[in-house]
């Protein structure tokens, strides 16, 4: 299964804050995609992100909705007021932030936890908890809350790779150890070391059900694993089927729109160029086959194809944009892939179609 977390990950991206209609907006477009849950951000922060996320609980969607909140009462009590059906529970339980961050130590952080969830429970929300930075606590820690969490039978626990560093191997062990609690496991993976999907891949070979994901992959810092790139995964390497990846281009656009940042022009998936092929050798196949040269084809995500012409451009490459105008003639193949490969500036398809028949007449 999959959470996207565009609305309250993807909020903590500098500069972007959604209003309470942007936050339909885009809940609306993931759940058309058909995410299982959608977390739609930490009423806590503000009145505007309380509002907004009522707004999209009240909008009768079928994704689980999933709000935000500390170790807090306080935190709880807006949770319920937004009306979302699950709370993720978070506390950092590593003896650092223990010494450094909450002044108090294990056994006292551990009673805050449990009052928090008992709190929660008593109240009917569904619970998932997440020791944040799980990656770097301490095992002892980590087996307590743990062991806590599976006592007071919490829905779902989430293992966070807070700082995006951890190694995938080490991350798989620390995820199937966890699993081996028997509470069904979530990850949430950050991508300072660009090793967020990796890290994913691994949680979900390691046991992990549910996987943390935004749109363009935004979010703190170097933000979170990409949904794009995650569904894409599951579906090539894992068979699943069920979400609608001809949605994820057009969700991307909204979500850049939206926040005003654009992706990279060769980002996997939704990026400009992501099918867009210009070797003259490449084409000559991809014009046969795409498989040669895509591991999906390009409608798979809701893109098309895109044939790049410069002087890396090949005979088939010509034929291939001119028999697009009913324009056939050998000659003049030939003689435009002459003047191409001459110059350093690009064509366009209506370029090379003005220049054939310029020849024509």
């Amino acid at each position: 299964m999959v959470l996207d977390s565009t609305l309250r990950e993807g909020e903590q991206t500098p500069g972007v804050n959604f209003s309470p209609e942007d936050r339909l907006r885009i809940g609306i477009a993931l759940d058309e995609v058909g995410v299982d849950f959608i977390e739609a951000g930490h009423p806590a922060v503000s009145g505007e992100i309380l509002e907004g996320i009522r707004l999209l609980a009240s909008h009768g969607l079928n994704a689980n909705i999933l709000a935000h909140s500390r170790a807090l009462r306080s935190d709880i009590d807006l949770v319920l007021k937004a009306e979302a059906e699950w709370i993720g529970i978070f506390m950092c339980l590593s003896q650092r932030c223990l010494e450094r961050r909450f002044r108090t130590d294990l056994s006292g952080a551990l009673t805050r936890v449990e009052d928090a969830i008992l709190y929660a429970k008593d109240h009917g929300l569904k619970i998932r908890f997440t020791p944040e930075d799980t990656t770097r606590t301490e095992w002892k820690n980590l087996t307590a809350a743990l062991n806590l969490a599976r006592e007071l039978k919490v829905d779902r626990v989430s293992i966070a790779d807070t700082t995006g560093a951890a190694h995938p191997l080490e991350f798989y062990d620390l995820v199937k150890r966890v699993v081996e609690f028997g509470i069904p496991v979530n990850v949430h993976c950050h991508n300072d070391l660009g090793l967020a999907l990796a890290n994913a891949i691994m949680g979900i070979e390691a046991g992990a059900t549910l996987v943390d994901a935004t749109v363009n992959g935004i979010g703190e810092r170097a933000g979170i694993v990409d949904l794009s790139h995650l569904l894409a995964a599951l579906y090539y390497h894992y068979g699943v089927k069920k979400y609608r990846l001809e949605k994820l281009y057009s969700l991307s656009r909204l979500v850049s729109e939206i926040t005003g940042l654009q992706v990279q022009v060769n980002y996997p998936i939704v990026g400009q160029n992501a099918f867009t092929h210009k070797a003259g050798l490449h084409v000559s196949a991809v014009v046969r086959d795409p498989s040669f040269y895509e591991f999906l084809p390009a409608e798979t995500f809701g893109r098309e194809r895109t044939i790049y012409v410069d002087r890396f451009a090949g005979r088939e490459t010509i034929r291939f944009h001119l028999s697009r105008f009913g324009i056939h003639d050998e000659e003049i193949i030939e003689e435009l892939l002459r003047r191409v490969k001459a110059s350093r500036r690009p064509f366009t398809p209506e370029m090379l179609a003005e220049e054939a028949r310029r020849m024509m007449t």
